[in-house]
């Protein structure tokens, strides 16, 4: 056990953790009372043509109180009663106003059908300065393989080129890059994530830097993990790779909607999210990034509301501000590989890039998509964007903390996916906690063999199902090459990884679910 990490008396570290929780309730709070006033603000300066009646606004503002029994904006969202669902990991439920409104989107289009089928300009307007990019550079994707796929199937690589990339990416991921394996000759690189103690964004970093050669193209990661909710320093990973003249891509399925997310600032060059997560957004809907500039400098841009303003066609201003850009590396070559504007107005013609462009204009137009839908994850940007990301970030992090404080209290620091301690440091900033309390000595990197992984992973998956079905409690299980404890810089082959649980924080939950699925769990899985 690294006693400098985990200093300090267990039963110290809950009480203070839960404390933490409180505490970011309040900031939540205050961000609470002031909604109706931030979204007034928001409606006038920000064009939203109607997508948000009044009264939906007011509900959400009315909705929950902080107190250890019950989450701020629980009741903005309409769960089963006695359901207690923590796998947002997996999807988000979207607040019951959401499902309202596009209830009767549906609705409007069946009477008039025609009048829907554009209107993403004002929709990306809307939701861009939330994420800390431009409208030009943001799509409103079907789901974060949808954006990866466009992503590595537009980027001309070439045999020999290299990829790094790591051994914990998601199907989607994994996907993608065997493709350009296979199609193109481009040659895979793999980091081993470390997990508990033996993690550090240090360690990441130096195991990416390990794998560069002359002949990386690109790096594609995750962050954060979706098997052990690390947090990757992707900052520090696309800013090394800038410096190395490479592509970043980074799968952020999890980012958009837990935490503040600043892509300028992230410096990467690509970035796919998931909208139907966190954000709880409808299924099917995403985010699909594409860098396009590099003037490190804060502005205001001059933003059209048609959607085909890029074409020609006249079109009312709006200002959005927009970040200075951390990597100022020239545009790497990028062919949209779908799109009904192939070359229109020069826009991404043989690849070719130019800052003025509006790059999401042509990324955007591929056939008539489900405008109900996307008005509802623009509605769940808004909101969010009012109530606050940066409360909800400290919300969503403090109650993981929790969380992990009463693991650690019951199962040990070892049980842990990644280190813990009093405060949450950058890795720990999620609401994905990760823990094993299958492993021999409760230890999350221990050593196993064929037979012990497979009777883990059987335990494992009984234990979620015990949970739903008795407990109506939703957590999940995953299959994890975790670090071995008998040698920290190597991970699980195939056949002996770990089956640990997986829970999902959110804004939704309060200390006193954290409570309940802890203690259900203390009735289902090993404990000392």
């Amino acid at each position: 056990m690294n006693e400098s990490i985990n200093a300090g008396p267990v039963w110290g570290n809950v009480a203070a953790a839960k404390a933490a929780v409180d505490e970011a309730a309040g900031r939540v709070q205050t961000a609470r009372r002031d909604f109706l006033k931030l979204f007034g603000y928001g409606s006038a300066g920000l064009v939203l043509g109607g997508l948000i009646p009044e009264a939906a606004v007011a509900a959400a503002a009315a909705s929950g109180v902080s107190a250890a029994n019950q989450s701020p904006y629980a009741a903005a969202f309409g769960f089963d009663p006695g359901l207690l669902y923590m796998n947002i990991g997996t999807t988000g439920a979207s607040p019951t106003q959401v499902v309202k409104n596009a209830h009767q989107d549906y609705k409007a289009i069946a009477g008039n059908p025609t009048a829907y089928f554009f209107g993403q300009q004002v929709m990306r307007n809307t939701i861009a300065e939330g994420f800390g990019c431009d409208p030009y550079e943001l799509v409103l994707s079907f789901n974060t393989t949808d954006g990866l796929w466009r992503i590595v199937m537009g980027i001309p690589f070439a045999p020999g080129d290299e990829l790094i990339t790591t051994n914990m990416e998601e199907d989607a991921g994994m996907s993608a890059y065997r493709m350009l394996a296979d199609r193109f000759g481009v040659v895979i690189k793999t980091v081993n994530i470390p997990t508990n103690d033996a993690y550090s964004d240090a360690e990441v970093l130096a195991r990416f830097k390990a794998r560069h050669t002359k002949k990386t193209k690109a790096i594609l990661f995750s962050c954060p993990i979706y098997l052990t909710g690390a947090r990757l320093p992707a900052k520090q990973l696309c800013k090394w790779a800038a410096k190395k003249g490479i592509i970043s891509i980074v799968d952020g399925a999890h980012l958009p909607g837990m935490v503040v997310l600043d892509l300028h600032d992230m410096g990467c060059d690509f970035f796919s999210g998931a909208g139907h997560k966190w954000q709880c957004g409808p299924g099917q809907t995403g985010f699909l990034y594409v860098r396009n500039g590099f003037d490190p400098n804060p502005q205001v841009v001059q933003r059209p509301t048609s959607d085909f303003a890029p074409f020609g066609v006249p079109s009312p201003m709006v200002g959005i501000p927009v970040p200075g850009y951390t990597n100022t590396n020239p545009l790497p070559t990028y062919y949209p590989t779908n799109t009904l504007l192939y070359g229109a107005g020069g826009i991404l013609a043989n690849g070719i890039r130019d800052p003025s462009h509006n790059v999401a204009a042509v990324l955007q137009l591929i056939g008539n998509g489900s405008r109900p839908t996307q008005n509802a994850l623009v509605e769940c940007c808004q909101m969010w964007d009012a109530w606050g990301r940066p409360a909800i970030e400290d919300y969503v992090v403090a109650l993981a903390q929790y969380l992990r404080s009463r693991i650690v209290d019951s199962w040990g620091f070892d049980a842990l996916s990644i280190p813990f301690a009093g405060f949450a440091d950058a890795s720990a900033r999620t609401g994905l906690t990760s823990f094993n309390p299958f492993s021999p000595g409760f230890d999350y990197n221990a050593d196993l063999t064929a037979a012990q992984s497979s009777a883990q992973g059987a335990a494992s998956a009984a234990a979620v199902a015990t949970l739903k079905n008795n407990y109506q409690i939703v957590i999940r299980n995953n299959s994890v090459p975790h670090t071995l404890r008998s040698n920290p810089t190597q991970n699980a082959a195939p056949g002996t990884f770990s089956a640990p649980l997986r829970i999902s924080t959110h804004l939704f939950h309060s200390p006193a679910d954290v409570d309940r699925v802890i203690n259900a769990l203390l009735e289902v899985v090993p404990h000392p």
